[in-house]
């Protein structure tokens, strides 16, 4: 049977050519993608932390206890020099962070609860908190990245200069004691 397009002896076209360009555009519009999120990704604001966390019944007076005294000698042990990673592993009952040393991987802001996410932005880069207290227990944390997007240090740096403003306003307007 022949097609009504094809005349007798004529073969059938071939696509290939247009198959393979087509395929290539994919390819194209996917690397594209891929870039195009990274990008995106890359300039929102994140922090990384690491942590060791004791949990505890807040309601048990006994178990509390025990949490603290167990926290409170975790942080000595790594200001005389332990490593924190190590001590993660063996004592966080965070199941998620434990086995990679602590480590939570990075976060958005209004991520965690307000007195983690306080010391998270606010600490120095590896500096080991006092010990932290949230609902979930207590907690030693190291902030070990922060990466701030270019429109919240925008933000920043207007809110700095507003204080700078409402101090200096404020130093003017006291009168000079004698």
């Amino acid at each position: 049977m022949n097609s009504p397009d094809m005349e007798m002896g004529e073969e059938p076209k071939d696509r290939t050519r247009w198959i393979w360009l087509g395929v290539m555009l994919l390819f194209a519009a996917a690397v594209a993608a891929l870039w195009f999120t990274s990008r995106m990704g890359a300039n929102l604001t994140q922090v990384r932390a690491k942590h060791i966390l004791i949990r505890c019944n807040k309601d048990d007076p006994v178990d509390r206890a025990r949490a603290l005294e167990l926290i409170n000698d975790l942080r000595s042990r790594i200001q005389q020099g332990a490593n924190f990673g190590k001590l993660a592993r063996e004592f966080s009952n965070d199941e998620g962070s434990a086995s990679r040393g602590g480590d939570l991987g990075y976060y958005p802001r209004r991520t965690f609860e307000t007195e983690f996410e306080e010391y998270v932005w606010t600490a120095p880069l590896g500096q080991l908190s006092e010990i932290i207290q949230t609902s979930s227990g207590f907690h030693l944390v190291v902030v070990t990245d922060r990466r701030i997007s270019d429109a919240d240090a925008y933000e920043m740096e207007l809110e700095r200069k507003a204080a700078e403003e409402k101090k200096k306003s404020q130093d003017a307007a006291e009168p000079a004691h004698p």
